[in-house]
């Protein structure tokens, strides 16, 4: 802004108090910075009272590396501030936890474990979730969703109050028998996906859940994202009726879903979810579900036997190996591919 001043002073010969005018820029602000720039001295000064010690940045972003880093916040900022706020302020501080965990998220979407689903109706993942707008009787309706996850081809959801297990368990009976049931289902440890009569229906049907690691939503990512390409296209069509009455949930979803599964997606080479999972998809017989389940309990019991894991844990490890060993996955981390296990 000097710059601009003085450039305007040399072109119009004007007084400086007119062009601060013109400017916009108050007079006594100006002069304050002309004599900090004759005294080569910092134009701006922060805000709150000098410190009294030099900050040693060194310990400081030692102590900031022992914080607990969230993806979001950092917890006990503030009482690391209480011990160097002789020397910085509380906004510098902010910058440079912001900037560690930053740096943190960073690394660690770098060395994230990538598994891709190599064929179709090997796996499916089902999640709940509550739909942010409220019906005509003022209530959030809830979506119940389902999609394979090598070709992302959504099954038609439920809709309405909070499914029950049975629910549940009769809409996967439709499900499977229009479709053809999955090897594999994800699903969370919600008391209703793990309710006895779902588990029956998949004991009937032969297929092997995998639940999800407690408190870890990005080990079922895929059907979180499925859910906000969802959320969104309902928001679409819904625009124009924010009080759409809860029996009409159920058709505006699959309608959204249907848009959806004809949708050219990049990561499926141009295709879209329909085209590639009617396109390959594969079918198990109850010998080769029986077999794949005696070879993932003999490795779970084996790495039960060797190593201090709990049982979940060990089927998911089991699970992975498989998976891997049959070429339905493939494993990369930062874009390596692992090898498969032998």
């Amino acid at each position: 802004m000097l710059a601009i001043v003085d450039q305007v002073k040399e072109k119009t010969a004007m007084p400086y108090r007119t062009i601060c005018d013109a400017v916009r820029l108050p007079y006594r602000s100006f002069t304050r910075w002309r004599m900090r720039r004759q005294e080569d001295a910092p134009l701006v000064r922060p805000p709150g009272p000098a410190k009294i010690e030099p900050p040693d940045f060194g310990k400081i972003e030692q102590d900031i590396a022992k914080l607990s880093h969230g993806h979001d916040r950092t917890q006990g900022t503030g009482i690391l501030y209480a011990h160097h706020r002789s020397s910085i302020s509380r906004r510098d501080l902010q910058r440079l936890v912001a900037m560690a965990r930053h740096d943190l998220n960073v690394a660690h979407r770098q060395n994230l474990r990538r598994i891709h689903w190599n064929v179709s109706n090997v796996a499916w993942s089902m999640d709940p979730s509550e739909y942010w707008q409220r019906d005509a009787d003022g209530d959030k309706p809830y979506l119940n969703h389902m999609q394979d996850l090598a070709s992302r081809y959504k099954f038609n959801p439920m809709a309405g109050d909070i499914p029950t297990g049975e629910e549940i368990s009769g809409w996967l009976t439709t499900t499977f028998n229009d479709f053809g049931a999955p090897l594999l289902l994800k699903r969370d440890n919600g008391g209703n996906l793990n309710h006895k009569a779902v588990n029956e229906v998949l004991e009937e049907y032969y297929v092997m859940p995998l639940n999800s690691p407690v408190h870890y939503p990005p080990y079922n990512g895929a059907i979180e994202e499925a859910q906000t390409e969802l959320k969104n296209g309902l928001a679409s069509k819904l625009m124009y009726q924010p009080c759409c009455p809860r029996e009409h949930f159920e058709a505006y979803a699959s309608t959204v879903e249907h848009d959806l599964n004809h949708r050219p997606r990049p990561c499926l080479k141009g295709k879209n979810s329909c085209q590639v999972y009617f396109a390959g998809k594969r079918t198990f017989s109850k010998r080769e579900r029986r077999d794949a389940y005696a070879w993932i309990t003999d490795l779970q019991s084996d790495i039960l036997n060797s190593e201090r894991v709990q049982p979940q844990a060990a089927w998911r490890i089991a699970v992975e190996a498989w998976l891997s060993m049959k070429g339905f996955i493939t494993v990369t981390i930062n874009g390596k591919v692992l090898p498969s296990f032998s």
